[in-house]
């Protein structure tokens, strides 16, 4: 009802300027509510192994594909670019996994890069399959984070709910989902600063699901 109430608002040109503004507030803010209340039950049922698994043959570059469009159609932030890069284009072995769950992940992880670097970026995705493992590479050009704060994301703890006096924001809720998705998968992550600046994740998981 918030969503839909703010939306006609904001798009009544017979209304004046600073209360179609004030719409767009209340509708952006609800979004942002919805997408916690989303990643709040999903975490919670992956916690508690309350999440239907849904295990099927995926072709991985397809599965980035369609994420990346997912973005481009629901229209990419202004200063952001975002592309598959990089990749094996000739990947002929199926991933099994959770299609919705690994969508998710990819989705989470281009997320975070655009959330936190408020002043654009560029985002690239790849895909690779070695020695049955399937490796996803999600990098941004942003400003990366602090060391500290990787190595707690490395040994899987979360890092603090609070920005630094450098602006440094949170990597919070969005990665903790990331890692649950992995760990189900029986895979593993890795987060790495990029000389000069930015960051990158590394996903490995094993072709055939072990469930």
């Amino acid at each position: 009802m918030i969503l839909g109430y703010s939306s006609e608002i904001e798009d009544n040109p017979d209304l004046p300027a600073a209360t179609r503004r004030q719409a767009e507030i209340i509708r952006k803010q609800s979004e942002k509510l919805r997408t916690l209340v989303a990643d709040l039950n999903l975490t919670t049922k992956l916690e508690y192994s309350m999440q239907p698994f849904r295990i099927k043959p995926l072709d991985p570059l397809e599965l980035i594909r369609q994420v990346i469009s997912e973005f481009l159609n629901n229209g990419l932030p202004e200063g952001y670019e975002l592309e598959l890069s990089g990749t094996d284009t000739d990947i002929k072995t199926f991933l099994y996994g959770d299609n919705f769950l690994l969508n998710r992940m990819l989705h989470n992880l281009i997320q975070n890069s655009i959330t936190h670097n408020p002043g654009g970026c560029q985002i690239t995705v790849s895909v690779k399959m070695d020695n049955r493992i399937c490796t996803f590479c999600v990098a941004d050009s942003g400003c990366g984070i602090k060391e500290s704060y990787l190595a707690l994301l490395n040994n899987d703890t979360s890092i603090p709910s609070s920005q630094t006096e450098t602006a440094e924001a949170e990597h919070g809720l969005g990665l903790k989902i990331v890692r649950q998705i992995v760990k189900v998968h029986y895979g593993d992550i890795q987060f790495s600063n990029i000389t000069p600046h930015g960051l990158k994740t590394e996903i490995h998981l094993p072709d055939k699901f072990k469930g």
